[in-house]
């Protein structure tokens, strides 16, 4: 059913009253108005008819074609817009200043009536696309309004939007719905897990109190340092309570293992460990932040505040909260078992860990990186087929892909301009593009214009001009008032001059001029961009954009950089246990577990041929620095009991899996992958230490 136009126009002036809106109109209003031509181009129709006027002018005084000029003339003045067309007329008979406009109003009357079940609204807010907290409310009034107006009118109307406005806010609304959920349940899972671990509302008061302080001034931080906490940032964040725990239950369990006169001794005893495992997981973070990653900063920064207050509170603050007066021990069901088995049958385990490894190693060659960032966001996919499909019944636009024109002035960059449009006409010709649009008709160089009005002025000869005359005569037209050609010189048209008219409205968006420079962008329909971006070498000045070309080599780019700090933080944490245990073999047999929990995973992925982004690198990254901590308390097994510090691993590997693995709930895929990553990372990270590292003490066994 079509759209009644009487809907489409109260709708209209509904919208036109809300805040937060300065204009509504439809793809047609006045861009190719006749009256919009009379008050500001009629004067210069001589001076804009054409970019390639040779050629038209050739058409156009032929005998045949001032036959069609006379006719056309007589088909405007009986049209609705007659007043119009008479007083263009009286100054361009020929009705040149309409002929730039032509291709304009073919494409506009396409694409408006291919299909009348729909219309088309542009609407412009008084703010950015990007300021959700003012859009969101926009957007809710504008459905709210239609649906008001569907019950007005009876009709059942559907209202789809797209823009930067409706992704900026569906993206909020998705990260907002993951904080609460992934908040809400990690909150009631870590909870559920502590008390049925340590069966005990007590000491879950004195880590949660801790926890709570951890959380508060790692926000108060970040919020000092940057003005504002992103929601990415919050989401994430929630994984550090996982994190986080992680200190205060391995302190908890190697304290309720001894005497009360011996918890602050025993918590002093394993602080090294614990401090030498929160700098380990600190250079991760940081590693992170300097991946380049703008959102990552925020989080690198929350999770260093977090740690840090985690480890010093542990240190300082534990001990005199817990009031137990008898020694308890963890006893998580298998945990023992699996270190008994392992110390067991160590040669037979490792042999396979090799065997795993050069497999792993083998298939490296079939990891595939992710190229395109769009695939990073496939809960998005309903808004990207909603946009394609609100665009295919508009003039097709590739959206973020243009061509940028650079001059030092406004009349060198309108030539390039043009030597643009005459190359891009040529690709059209070639099938290597579908459309094009840039400022003209708009505007031409004065050059152009003054080029223009010449040849105009040489082919008006008297036999053509007495050619003209005969064609009026056959249609019934005035010769008095139509037949005199003339068209005297004018001063071009400048941009300048159109800025201060309505079309200012029209052309903004396109064009940016500057003291030292003037920018000129030119909208692009489908196309093959090597061949578009081959051509555009030969006009200095002139460069392919491609908005999704750039966010792709940005993720490259991160891609890189992320690459770099993986390696870079690993570096460190090698050095920093280099320091600690001057020995290489013991150096790297505590660094192996969480090295190769991340490269298993890596080449999990492989196999399962899922695609690698910065994301999962990322990912890997932090799954090393926890796993680490573990490899580091394993390792040095302080408490002297190696059945309690793996106890007291075993307590804190859950925490954490449990953290980020509520993330796998999330629909926001960036959080999706990290819980994926760093969940298996921490549990394969727990599992091969006993595999791989030799306890400094084995009395506890």
């Amino acid at each position: 059913m079509p759209v009644s136009q009487s809907f489409t126009g109260d709708f209209m002036h509904r919208l036109q009253d809300m805040d937060g809106i300065t204009d509504v109109w439809q793809p047609n209003r006045e861009r190719v108005s006749i009256n919009a031509i009379q008050t500001v181009y009629q004067r210069y129709g001589a001076s804009l008819y054409s970019r390639t006027p040779k050629i038209q002018l050739q058409k156009l005084f032929s005998e045949q074609g001032l036959r069609r000029r006379a006719a056309l003339l007589k088909q405007a003045l009986l049209s609705p817009q007659a007043a119009a067309v008479k007083k263009i007329a009286s100054h361009d008979p020929l009705l040149l200043s309409l002929d730039g406009f032509q291709s304009l109003v073919g494409n506009l009357r396409q694409s408006l009536h291919q299909n009348p079940r729909f219309q088309t609204l542009f609407i412009e807010t008084n703010t950015s696309g990007l300021n959700v907290t003012q859009q969101k409310p926009i957007q809710a009034t504008i459905k709210q309004r239609f649906a008001q107006l569907n019950k007005i009118h009876s009709s059942r109307y559907q209202l789809d939007m797209t823009g930067v406005p409706v992704y900026a806010t569906a993206t909020q609304t998705l990260i907002q719905s993951d904080i609460s959920k992934v908040s809400l349940i990690s909150s009631i899972g870590l909870t559920a897990l502590f008390l049925l671990m340590f069966r005990s509302l007590g000491a879950m008061f004195w880590v949660f109190s801790i926890l709570a302080a951890v959380i508060t001034c790692s926000v108060l931080v970040t919020q000092l340092t940057f003005g504002y906490i992103h929601g990415m940032t919050l989401a994430i964040g929630t994984t550090l309570v996982g994190i986080c725990i992680d200190y205060p239950i391995h302190g908890l369990v190697h304290a309720m293992a001894v005497p009360d006169g011996q918890r602050i001794p025993v918590i002093a005893r394993i602080w090294p460990s614990m401090l030498l495992g929160g700098v380990t997981t600190v250079i991760g973070y940081a590693a992170l932040g300097a991946s380049g990653y703008p959102g990552f900063q925020q989080v690198a920064v929350y999770a260093v505040t977090g740690i840090t207050t985690s480890l010093l509170l542990t240190r300082y603050l534990l001990p005199s909260l817990i009031k137990t007066k008898k020694p308890s021990h963890l006893a998580l069901p298998l945990v023992g078992c699996w270190t008994v088995f392992c110390q067991r049958y160590r040669i037979p385990l490792l042999i396979v860990l090799a065997v795993c490894l050069i497999v792993s190693i083998a298939n490296l060659k079939s990891l595939r990186w992710i190229d395109d960032l769009q695939d990073l966001t496939p809960e998005l996919d309903y808004l990207k087929d909603k946009d394609r499909e609100i665009r295919s019944r508009i003039v097709s636009i590739e959206p973020g892909r243009f061509v940028l024109v650079t001059g030092k002035d406004t009349e060198s960059a309108l030539r390039k301009a043009e030597q643009v449009y005459k190359l891009l006409d040529r690709l059209k010709a070639q099938g290597a593009l579908n459309d094009y649009f840039g400022l003209y008709p708009w505007i031409l160089s004065a050059q152009q214009q003054q080029s223009n009005q010449q040849l105009l002025h040489n082919y008006l000869t008297e036999d053509r001009i007495l050619t003209w005359r005969q064609a009026l005569l056959e249609i019934g037209l005035s010769v008095q008032r139509l037949g005199k050609l003339e068209y005297p010189p004018i001063e071009p048209l400048t941009v300048k001059q159109v800025l201060q008219t309505p079309v200012k409205r029209l052309i903004d968006t396109q064009l940016l001029v500057t003291e030292y420079q003037t920018l000129i962008i030119i909208w692009i329909g489908q196309h093959q961009p090597e061949i578009l971006q081959t051509a555009l070498q030969t006009v200095n000045g002139a460069q392919y954009f491609s908005q999704r070309d750039l966010l792709n080599n940005m993720a490259a780019k991160y891609r890189d950089q992320t690459q770099m700090m993986l390696f870079a933080g690993i570096g460190l944490i090698v050095l920093l246990l280099l320091v600690r245990y001057k020995s290489i073999l013991i150096t790297l047999q505590t660094l192996l577990p969480a090295v190769l929990a991340a490269f298993f995973i890596l080449t999990g992925w492989s196999f399962a041929a899922v695609g690698i982004s910065f994301l999962h690198l990322t990912g890997f990254l932090l799954a090393v620095a926890i796993c680490v901590d573990y490899g580091i308390f394993y390792r040095e097994n302080r408490g002297e009991n190696i059945a309690v510090t793996y106890q007291a691993l075993a307590a804190s590997m859950l925490t954490s899996a449990l953290a980020f693995g509520c993330l796998i709930i999330a629909k926001t895929s960036a959080l999706a992958i990290l819980a994926s990553v760093v969940a298996l990372g921490v549990i394969l990270g727990f599992l091969l230490c006993p595999i791989i590292i030799k306890p400094a003490s084995d009395n506890g066994i």
